[in-house]
């Protein structure tokens, strides 16, 4: 069959031996001169063995690409259209058709009879014109315009009305099978994924996995936009067609729960962290059993949403309002917070600014009794040991502070930064060293309320007992803030230490107090270690006098550096 066909092709069989005449002369008649200057020198028709004729010298194209397809297409049917060439020394050199005649030589030597001969238009006058030789190579190439993908599928598919299979036109192309098929597939689709083929945004490849999506403008649109590559628009395939199962899942899901009584709500705002709703899977019951989805679905207050955030979209059982029904959250952070938390919360912070503000309000009173209690010199040397240690064991504690510089002031007796230490006497230093101890100590306080990282409870609870002792009656804020400083013995109930603290009238002082008396000697010179009793132990009452040796009364918030020097 395919010699016959090959026969059938030979020039004698066509008409084709004789030279071609590119122009009608309808009227054999007319002007002979006059046609002589229009007529360009025809060229003629041979047909030549593919391998006997020449690459051109001055051949432009080089690469020849893949022959495959267009090899496989002369190998049957042959080569309809003609190449161009020009006569030369030793046969024929190719202009126009470098790749069809390599095709051929391919086919050949696979053994097809169809390509051992092709037609080549020869042109003669051409011989000795290079230039024109060279624009004719320019012309095929740069002027070619093949076929668009749409194009092509176009003709598969007519073919195919004609009745021709896929596997016929194949043979008949030398196209690949699977290039055919989805050329014949991209036939059927719409004008917006054809346009996006011809224009290089798909590949047939691409135009066959967005097939679904054809019809949905959306989607595709999408889709179309990720086309720039071929990692993106596949995952934006993939994409779409999650949502696209998501859609139907969900559809399905909410058919089940309608059929089987169950409640459908949205999904609750801030789930599942900030909503008041819980899922049954993270709660407990008032014994702490675990709750089942199927056995409280349908029950009032109970409800389900369809989840379509993850992979596929999936049914959630939830609880309206786990603290109705004594439910506790397990297994999921949550910072809900039920409306009855809320006011316990509420109520709480009330409690805690009326406390904060009488603790404030009571602070100023405190620091007006110390200041008259301990803003003198005789008071001052009464806590010298007291504040010398607490220099020497924690020197932080008499830092000071802006706070307290006019507290500071009125224990000192003047400004403290006024105070030119090197040039201050004995009695001045002193109530500058317990000054700042004091100053400390009401800093300590404040920081119950400013600074509770820094508070240190044991100081504090220490200073409220000293200025107790001293006579400073507490307030019913104070004492609320020393009881709760104040530690219990271990297994001890609060009504058992109120009843020991109301039957013990003993006072065992200030363990500090323990230390050996401070003692004043003629020269002014503090010592330590006597046995004598002093004055000095004492701690000084508001408005109680110092008895001076020279007779005279003096008040103690009075008393100055001479009265205690002298």
């Amino acid at each position: 069959m395919i010699e016959a066909k090959a026969e059938a092709m030979r020039p004698e069989a066509l008409g084709l031996d004789q030279p071609v005449d590119i122009l009608n002369n309808p009227d054999p008649q007319s002007n002979p001169e006059a046609d002589s200057a229009v007529r360009p020198v025809r060229p003629r028709l041979v047909w030549a063995d593919p391998r006997d004729l020449r690459v051109h010298p001055r051949q432009i194209r080089k690469d020849l690409g893949d022959l495959s397809e267009l090899r496989d297409g002369i190998a049957q049917s042959g080569v309809f259209q003609a190449l161009l060439g020009v006569p030369g020394e030793d046969g024929i050199y190719i202009t126009q058709g470098q790749r069809r005649r390599a095709a051929a030589i391919e086919a050949i030597e696979q053994g097809s009879p169809m390509a051992l001969e092709v037609p080549v238009l020869v042109h003669d006058a051409m011989a000795d014109l290079t230039a024109e030789q060279i624009a004719s190579m320019l012309q095929e190439n740069l002027h070619r315009k093949p076929l668009t993908a749409s194009e092509e599928a176009s003709g598969y598919r007519q073919l195919t009305l004609e009745g021709w299979t896929a596997e016929q036109i194949v043979e008949r192309t030398g196209r690949k099978k699977a290039y055919v098929e989805r050329s014949l597939a991209l036939a059927k689709q719409s004008a917006q994924i054809q346009s996006a083929v011809d224009k290089g945004d798909l590949t047939l490849e691409d135009a066959a996995e967005v097939a679904a999506f054809d019809g949905d403008s959306a989607a595709l649109g999408r889709i179309l936009k990720k086309s720039g590559t071929a990692w993106g628009l596949r995952h934006q395939v993939a994409s779409e067609k999650r949502k696209r199962r998501v859609t139907e899942t969900a559809k399905k899901l909410r058919a089940e729960l309608g059929k089987a009584g169950v409640v459908i709500v949205g999904k609750p705002k801030g789930f599942p962290h900030s909503s008041r709703e819980a899922a049954v899977k993270d709660l407990r019951g008032p014994e702490g059993e675990s709750l089942k989805d199927t056995d409280v679905r349908d029950k009032p207050g109970f409800a389900a949403f369809i989840d379509t955030s993850g992979h596929d979209a999936a049914v959630v059982v939830i609880c309206l309002n786990p603290d109705a029904h004594g439910f506790k959250r397990r297994g999921v952070y949550s910072t809900y917070v039920s409306p009855t938390e809320i006011a316990r919360r509420e109520s709480e912070a009330a409690k805690a600014e009326t406390f904060r503000t009488a603790l404030q309000t009571a602070g100023e009173l405190r620091r007006k009794f110390v200041v008259e209690t301990y803003g003198n010199a005789k008071a001052a040397k009464s806590l010298y040991v007291h504040a010398l240690r607490a220099t020497l064991s924690d020197p932080a504690l008499t830092n000071g502070g802006r706070d307290e510089h006019e507290l500071l002031a009125g224990l000192v007796g003047i400004d403290p930064e006024k105070v030119e230490i090197n040039d201050a006497g004995e009695a001045r230093l002193v109530r500058l060293l317990v000054g700042r101890w004091v100053a400390g100590n009401e800093r300590n306080l404040n920081d119950f309320l400013s600074a509770p990282y820094r508070f240190r409870r044991e100081l504090a609870l220490s200073w409220l007992d000293r200025l107790s002792d001293a006579g400073y009656g507490l307030s019913d804020t104070e004492s609320e803030l020393r009881d709760s400083l104040t530690p219990k013995p271990p297994g001890q109930s609060d009504r058992e230490l109120d009843e020991e603290e109301d039957g013990d009238d003993s006072d065992d002082g200030d363990p500090e107090d323990a230390t050996p008396p401070l003692h004043v000697v003629p020269d002014g010179a503090l010592t330590e270690g006597s046995d004598e009793a002093t004055p000095t132990t004492a701690v000084p009452r508001p408005g109680a006098v110092a008895h001076s040796e020279d007779g005279n009364d003096h008040p103690l918030e009075h008393a100055t550096q001479e009265d205690v020097a002298a």
